[in-house]
Order: C-alpha cells, then sequence, then structure tokens
C-alpha cells in the first residue's frame, strides 16, 4: 500500500528555482499577446523613423497626423488583455508624473492666452505620453534591446547620410537651415540633427562593445565616424557638448572602458585625417563661397570620406580579429591602458595647440572665445565661441513671466505671445530654448515640478541599475548606452526646443521606456559580452 504524503511535504513542494520558473512562466506574454507587442513597438519606431525624414514632424499638418495615430494605438492597447500587466512599478511612477505634467498643461485652457496654441501643446505632450506608456509595455525580453539599438542606430545613419549628401551634392541637396551653411539633414534644424547624432554616437559605441563580429564591429565604427563627421558639420557647440557629458557618463558607468577607449582611438586616426583634410575645403563651411567652389569641394569630400570609413572599418576589423583571439596578460593590459589614456591626452593637447595655431596665436583665439558666434568667415569657427546667441534675452524673459505668474503661468505653448510683450528687439521666437524653463513660464510650478521629477526619477533610476549591474555581459554596457543616450538629450534640451520636433522627442521616449523596462528586470541581459581589457572571453561553467 502506497503511503500517501500530506501536501506540505518537502517531495512535493516545489523547490526555489521552480517557483521562480513558474512565476517567470505565467509572466511572459502569450505568443499573440508577443506579437501585438512586436507590432506596437515596430509601429511607433516606424512613425518615429518617418518623423525624421520628414522635417522632424515640426509643422502642424506633419505631427497632428502622427499624434492622432499613436492616441489611437494606445486606445486599441487598452482593450488587449494583459497588455499592461507587466508595468513595472518605477514606470507606474514615471507614467504618472508625465500624466501630472499633461494633466496641468490642459488644466491651463482656463487661463491660457492662446487656446489653440494650448491644446495644440496639451495634443502634443498627450502623444508623447503615450509613445512612452506603450514602449513601457512593448518589451517584452531583454533580447529585444540589442534589437532596439541597431534599429536606432539605423535610423540615426539615415538623418547622418541625408546630412552627409548635403555636403557632398550640395545642389540636389541644398541645406536649408538658416544661415544656409550648417548641415541640418532632414529634420531642418542643426541643433537638433546635431543632438539626434550624439544620442546615435553613444548607442553605437555601447552596442559596438557588445559585438564579437569583425564584420560588424567594422561597420558600427565606419557608422559611428560618420556621425562624428556629420556632428562636426552641424556646428553646434551645445550638440558637441552634450555628446561630451554622454561620453563621460558613459565612462564612469559601464564596464569595458579600456575597449571603448581603444575602439575610439582607432576612429580618430582616419577621423583626425578627413578633419585636417576638411580644412582646406572651404565650400563646406564657408558663409561666402561660389556654387562652383562648393561643387568642387563636394567632391574632394566624398572622396576623402569614403578613404577614412574604408580605414575605419579596416582598423577596427584587425582589432577585433586580434582582440578575439589573444588574451591580454594583467600587465599588459595596465599599460595598454596607461598607453591609451596618455594617447587621450596627448591628443587633446594637440588638438589645443592646433586651434590656437588656426587663430594667429591665443589672444585671438581668447577674442574669438568671447566674440558673436555668428561674426566668422567660417561657419566652423563658431564651436570656438562661447556666446549663447540670443538665448539670454529668451530665458530673462521667459523667468520675468513666470515670476509673474510662478503658480500657473501664461498657458501651455504660449511663449510666443509672452516674447511678443516684452522681446528687446524686433526678433520673434516661439520657444524658449529651454525645456525646464518653458514648463514653469508656459503651465507654472506643478508642471515644471512635475517634468523635473520626470527627468529625476529616469535618470536616477537608470543610473542606479547600471551601477548594480555586474561587470560581465551586456546587461551593463546596454544599459549604460540607454542611459548616456537619454543624459545627451535632456542636457542639450536645456538649451534648446527638441520637445517641438517631435521626432527627436518621440525617439527619446521610446529609448527612455526600453532603459526604465531593461533596468527593472535583472533577469534580463545575461548574455556574455566581450569585455574591455580582452577579447570574447569564454564563460567559465559554474560547479553543480
Amino acid at each position: 500500500m502506497r503511503e500517501v504524503q500530506p501536501p506540505g511535504d518537502t517531495s512535493e513542494r516545489f523547490s526555489g528555482t521552480e517557483h521562480t520558473e513558474d512565476r517567470e512562466k505565467h509572466r511572459r506574454p502569450g505568443r499573440l499577446l508577443g506579437v501585438f507587442k512586436g507590432l506596437v513597438m515596430l509601429a511607433l519606431l516606424a512613425a518615429t523613423a518617418y518623423g525624421m525624414l520628414d522635417a522632424g514632424l515640426y509643422r502642424d499638418e506633419l505631427w497632428l497626423p502622427v499624434a492622432a495615430g499613436v492616441l489611437a494605438l494606445l486606445f486599441v492597447t487598452l482593450f488587449v488583455r494583459g497588455f499592461y500587466w507587466d508595468l513595472p512599478s518605477v514606470g507606474i511612477l514615471l507614467v504618472g508624473l508625465l500624466t501630472a505634467l499633461v494633466a496641468v498643461k490642459g488644466l491651463s485652457m482656463v487661463w491660457t492666452i492662446s487656446e489653440t496654441e494650448t491644446i495644440k501643446e496639451t495634443l502634443r505632450s498627450s502623444m508623447y505620453l503615450a509613445a512612452f506608456l506603450m514602449a513601457l509595455a512593448a518589451l517584452t525580453s531583454g533580447r529585444q534591446v540589442g534589437s532596439l539599438i541597431d534599429a536606432s542606430v539605423v535610423m540615426v545613419a539615415a538623418v547622418a547620410g541625408y546630412g552627409l549628401l548635403q555636403k557632398i551634392s550640395p545642389i540636389e541637396y541644398p541645406v536649408r537651415s538658416l544661415d544656409g551653411v550648417r548641415m541640418d539633414s532632414t529634420l531642418g534644424y542643426a541643433n537638433t540633427t546635431a543632438v539626434i547624432l550624439g544620442m546615435g554616437v553613444v548607442l553605437a559605441l555601447a552596442r559596438m562593445s557588445t559585438l564579437r563580429g569583425f564584420v560588424l564591429r567594422g561597420l558600427y565604427a565606419a557608422v559611428m565616424l560618420s556621425f562624428f563627421i556629420a556632428l562636426y558639420l552641424t556646428v553646434s557647440r551645445g550638440g558637441i557638448g552634450s555628446l561630451g557629458i554622454g561620453l563621460i557618463v558613459l565612462f564612469v558607468f559601464t564596464s569595458g572602458r579600456l575597449r571603448m577607449l581603444a575602439d575610439l582611438l582607432l576612429l580618430s586616426l582616419p577621423g583626425a585625417w578627413l578633419w585636417w583634410q576638411m580644412q582646406s575645403l572651404p565650400g563646406l563651411l564657408g558663409t561666402d563661397v561660389s556654387r562652383q567652389q562648393k561643387i568642387a569641394d563636394g567632391t574632394l569630400f566624398r572622396n576623402d570620406l569614403i578613404v577614412a570609413l574604408l580605414v575605419a572599418f579596416a582598423l577596427q576589423a584587425a582589432y577585433a580579429v586580434l582582440m578575439n583571439r589573444y588574451e591580454l596578460a594583467s600587465a599588459a593590459r595596465r599599460w595598454l591602458g596607461i598607453l591609451v589614456v596618455a594617447g587621450g591626452v596627448l591628443a587633446v593637447v594637440l588638438g589645443a595647440l592646433v586651434v590656437v595655431d588656426g587663430y594667429d596665436g591665443p589672444g585671438q583665439a581668447y577674442s574669438t572665445l568671447l566674440g558673436n558666434a555668428n561674426e566668422t568667415g567660417n561657419a566652423g569657427q563658431r564651436l570656438a565661441s562661447l556666446d549663447i546667441s540670443s538665448r539670454g534675452d529668451y530665458w530673462r524673459v521667459a523667468w520675468a513671466a513666470w515670476k509673474e505668474r510662478p503658480l500657473t503661468g501664461t498657458g501651455a505653448g504660449t511663449f510666443q505671445y509672452t516674447w511678443l510683450e516684452d522681446r528687446p528687439g524686433l526678433k520673434g521666437v516661439k520657444q524658449v530654448h529651454n525645456v525646464y524653463l518653458e514648463q514653469g513660464t508656459e503651465s507654472g510650478l506643478f508642471a515644471f515640478l512635475a517634468l523635473l521629477g520626470f527627468v529625476a526619477v529616469l535618470v536616477g533610476y537608470t543610473g542606479r541599475a547600471v551601477w548594480r549591474s555586474g561587470p560581465q555581459g551586456e546587461r551593463r554596457l546596454l544599459l549604460a548606452g540607454l542611459g548616456s543616450a537619454l543624459i545627451v538629450y535632456l542636457v542639450s534640451s536645456a538649451f534648446e526646443w527638441h520637445w517641438y520636433l517631435p521626432a527627436s522627442t518621440l525617439f527619446f521616449f521610446i529609448l527612455a521606456a526600453v532603459a526604465v523596462k531593461f533596468a527593472s528586470r535583472e533577469d534580463w541581459g545575461a548574455a556574455e559580452a566581450p569585455t574591455a581589457d580582452s577579447g570574447a572571453e569564454r564563460p567559465t561553467p559554474h560547479p553543480r
């Protein structure tokens, strides 16, 4: 007669591992739900890519249909059972802060000085909220993160490619920026183009560090070099400075610092040569250059660019083959690290000397640094100026208006009318060129706190997750890349109006949602990645 054991007996219980697997099984979406979530993510990426290629969705006739489509998709997802079941708690908090921001903007209809502008701004912000919420729910696996970063890099590559064509074939692909010189690509605004390129650089650098294949690493190196060159051609000091801060954050938080430094130094060789060649081509950034000169210089630039990209590919491919085949000893790694750092410092010093020499001495360089950025014969010389153009006037008027109405503001989207009342000249402007100050002056203290809270929670939570991730595997690398891309956008937004170019802001919110969801799941991203100090290390089997 077989003994019947009680339900509580240990032989009938699940082990801790089985309990975990059972919970994970029930948390995983069904196949149809997973497919639907994938389609939602693809739809969001497609809308963003379309906007990137169509003037950034700046004009009302461009972004309003996209907003209607995004909100309609949100409405559909509300009736899909289980679509929002796996939202992380921090994601719900962030959605709540964005909802508060949208609610305050909608409430400002009561006291706004322009109902039309307030309605449009509320709808625009609602589109961002919907995109963030759906992207947060649509990510179902850590394996998707690398592919999403790949798709993001492809989008940025399209922007960079069109921008380079503006310099290679200036007649067929004319520059439409205000000065007719600075590369604006498909977005139509050079500074936002620069920020998108900067986000692409940190994403590509982090993603490349997770790859082992020499072909893919070579392709990523060539793409990254094109990003750097296109970024230089935007002549955006804010974009380049934001990228610098993003790179610092990436190197502080990520693993694989040595390999990333080596990757950048390998890029700097063809990049420095190409930059030097570009200095003798006035048709690229000169302000008073004939059409024939631009065409001729564009052809020379194309030839030099092809050579530089091929060299970048070859150097990175050779480096990947060597690092995958040979493993450096600890002493060699230490000396290599010292050489890399010393080389970086030397490159900075030499670059500074070249710049000073180009301005005929330190005195002229100092005068240019403090002078008007728009009073140079070559647009590239703007990079050596600290002049903030008219932003100081915008900020002064916005701050004065906020002090008059600290709790309510003048109404969402109404700064253009505030500016008309107190502008120092006849120049017109629609945005404050500071998204944080803009929330305060237009929608009041509560909108400002809602946006600031969103930024603080987003950055703090993502940074904490990166810091707590183990040094092995690709999780830390990808999280650091995503977080650094967000930093690039957020820092630049203190000087720009990317919020009103919906394509760039949709891009930001999708990446933010992916970063938060990825950070909330510590069991995602355990795949091994090559470390900075060696090639692709083989995983060590753990004893049972």
